[in-house]
């Protein structure tokens, strides 16, 4: 039995991090270009690390388990080489080719395989899937071009990682799947099976019964049988009647998963089904989440701290070079909308001066900030201005000077 709990966890955090695709700006304005967001988490939750590459044909996920991190002496974090390798027959030789993403370059090396070490280096033109690739003798590609000295313009590696929870030791990030979660979800497993063993013995069960409950004499065998389409007789003198049933207990095992999968849940910061659906808010249900939320802001601070970096990457490998310093990323989690706290939170900050009529109306109404008349923001502040009662005039009062007042009078 598999029941993929892994899965199922990643997929938990994943919809809680970006239940909606990343809102990225450009001096306000959208960049939609397509990234592999959804997949690199999956990435980062699986194996503790996510691999973007930047090429000119797009932005892609890399797989890390086909990756070597290069690293600088004295210093683990810092990865100054990423090599992926991929394996591919011709006919019945092996080959194995290797992609160095280095600072400024990309080197393509291909190596044929013989008796499972590396043999001589092959030439790049002789195999076809290969031939259109730009490089040099020494199979290097320059994506941003050379100085006069033949060194790289741009020093940046085409490749951004996202990590997962660091230690010290570590080069890169760690795997939510620990040796105690995967130890656990093993058991689960194991008892899930076990269960499945109990009802099929349940379904198909082995009689037993006293000589006088033998009700059927089988001539070809010289055997007395059971027919339990047949009424059994039970001892002479007996007054019971019942039907005939089968028990099966499956107490122990039901509590033995209970409790694993209790556990489990605990390790994987992670909630019942049952206790989330009791929330009786946006906000209740937050709170049920924190343990679940406070894993997952990892994944969207690694992906924000991420995105510039790759879009500016991207931008200036296909020629179009923009200011990282003006993107801006905004990531909404996967949670419902607690309306009625979000606009007494809203009206509460408008009426105390802290908010304005436009961002108290985006932020109620998931309206995008906008100054364009024909927005639907902008639409409804109409609307709402136009609904207002008009503001009365403050009277005007005249006051009379003290001549004006005691003229007529004789003076004093």
């Amino acid at each position: 039995i598999i029941l993929g709990w892994g899965e199922k966890a990643t997929t938990n955090y994943i919809n809680l991090c970006i239940g909606e695709d990343p809102d990225v700006e450009l001096d306000g304005k959208d960049l939609t270009d397509e990234r592999p967001d959804e997949e690199v988490l999956i990435d980062m939750s699986r194996y503790g690390l996510g691999l973007v590459e930047i090429t000119q044909d797009g932005i892609f996920c890399q797989n890390p388990e086909n990756c070597y991190l290069v690293t600088a002496p004295g210093n683990i974090r810092k990865v100054t080489h990423y090599i992926f390798f991929a394996q591919f027959n011709i006919e019945k030789q092996t080959f194995l080719k290797f992609t160095i993403y280095g600072p400024g370059f990309i080197q393509h090396i291909i190596y044929e395989v013989k008796d499972g070490k590396l043999g001589e280096r092959q030439d790049l033109a002789n195999h076809p899937a290969y031939k259109g690739l730009q490089v040099d003798a020494d199979g290097m590609q320059y994506p941003f071009g050379v100085d006069a000295n033949g060194k790289p313009k741009v020093d940046d590696i085409l490749i951004v990682r996202m990590d997962n929870a660091l230690s010290s030791e570590r080069r890169y990030g760690r795997s939510d799947y620990t040796p105690s979660v995967c130890s656990l979800i093993e058991a689960l497993e194991l008892a899930f099976a076990r269960r499945e063993e109990v009802l099929a013995k349940f379904a198909r069960p082995v009689f037993q019964a006293p000589e006088s409950a033998f009700n059927h004499y089988n001539h070809a065998k010289q055997t007395w049988e059971i027919h339990l389409d047949e009424p059994i007789l039970l001892e002479p003198g007996s007054l019971q009647a019942s039907y005939l049933t089968w028990q099966a207990e499956l107490g122990a095992v039901e509590r033995a998963i209970e409790d694993k999968m209790n556990q489990l849940l605990y390790m994987l910061d992670l909630v019942k089904v049952e206790e989330a659906n009791k929330a009786e808010s946006g906000t209740a249900l937050a709170l049920k989440l924190q343990p679940t939320l406070s894993r997952v802001k990892r994944y969207a601070k690694a992906l924000k701290k991420a995105i510039p970096k790759v879009e500016a990457l991207y931008h200036q490998i296909i020629g179009d070079p923009i200011d990282i310093t003006k993107i801006t990323v905004d990531i909404k989690n996967g949670l419902p909308k607690d309306q009625a706290a979000t606009i007494m939170y809203v009206s509460t900050a408008y009426a105390g001066g802290f908010m304005s009529l436009e961002t108290a109306v985006a932020t109620a109404q998931d309206y995008e900030m906008s100054d364009d008349p024909e927005s639907p923001l902008q639409k409804e502040i109409s609307r709402i201005k136009a609904a207002q009662p008009a503001t009365p005039e403050a009277p005007v009062v005249e006051l009379l000077g003290l001549e004006a007042t005691n003229a007529g009078q004789p003076a004093q």
